[in-house]
């Protein structure tokens, strides 16, 4: 098997543990507050994390220093809690299509600000491409979808939410291709996730104050157990690993393939209606990343 193939079948496991990430997020919500989702799925992450870094450093001198730290500290915290607070917080107040779709336009920060960072070039091509993009996103904002009872309608904060999500997550690719940690990839995902449980420790004693626990089912528990081992620490260990060997362009350009995958799995499992207006929006956002891609 050559490493080209090697690497797209790769893409595709990661694609899949972070569009199932969207239909498990849904499931539990119905349980449990997002404010405790995001501490149990960090929690478990950082469970999960420091043996699988104990063994990638084994018999290995870690030579240390503060900007080894530093830069782990970026793109860990900065990068993963942060991207995975916002998308907790916003998926749970929009739809997998929208939360998706917002999603998808991450290839379109991550040439904004290689382009700032002066790692790669601007063509009026490339801008247009983001404006087409941009359109659609927004008009997804005036498009009514039909929901059912028991069903979560798209909002506006949650929609907002999920751009606060793309953000860092553009930001840690960009800057971590330019930046490249000298522990690897494995030491982000173990300062993200231990770190982040750290810090999150005190949200998960607040919130889960008179919650209570021993009523969430199966299914809810599983679901975070997901959310927190395969869409977190598969799904980004298999990122860093495909951003060390191509271009940071089109790393985050695999993340066009998120609304399909999530959109087509929440109208299968949870019944979700995706009218032609909604259709055409995306089609939009498809066609605008697209074109910067095309142009990049």
């Amino acid at each position: 098997m050559t490493s080209s193939v090697l690497l797209y079948i790769l893409v595709a496991v990661m694609m899949f543990c972070w569009s199932g990430n969207y239909i498990a997020a849904r499931i539990v919500f119905r349980e449990v507050p997002p404010a405790i989702v995001i501490c149990v799925r960090t929690m478990v992450s950082a469970v999960l994390i420091v043996p699988i870094f104990w063994y990638q450093s084994r018999g290995k001198k870690l030579d240390v220093t503060w900007r080894d730290l530093g830069l782990l500290a970026v793109l860990g915290v900065g990068g993963i809690t942060v991207n995975q607070l916002f998308w907790t917080f916003g998926a749970a107040r929009t739809t997998v299509l929208h939360s998706s779709m917002i999603m998808a336009t991450t290839p379109l920060w991550v040439v904004g600000l290689a382009t700032l960072m002066r790692l790669e070039p601007v063509n009026r091509m490339r801008l247009l491409g983001i404006g087409i993009a941009l359109t659609g996103v927004v008009s997804l904002q005036f498009i009514r979808t039909r929901v059912t009872a028991g069903q979560q309608e798209p909002t506006i904060l949650g929609d907002l939410l999920m751009f606060g999500c793309a953000l860092p997550l553009a930001a840690m690719t960009v800057f971590g291709k330019r930046h490249k940690p000298r522990l690897g990839g494995i030491a982000v995902n173990a300062m993200g996730y231990v770190g982040g449980a750290v810090l999150l420790a005190p949200l998960l004693w607040w919130s889960g104050r008179g919650f209570d626990f021993s009523r969430v089912s199966r299914a809810a528990w599983l679901g975070m157990f997901y959310m927190g081992a395969f869409s977190s620490v598969t799904g980004y260990l298999i990122y860093y690993y495909v951003l060390a060997r191509i271009p940071a362009s089109r790393a985050g350009a695999f993340q066009y393939l998120q609304p399909v995958i999530a959109t087509g799995l929440a109208v299968l499992i949870l019944n979700e209606h995706v009218g032609g207006g909604a259709l055409a929006a995306g089609g939009m956002v498809f066609a605008g990343i697209l074109v910067t891609e095309r142009f990049s």
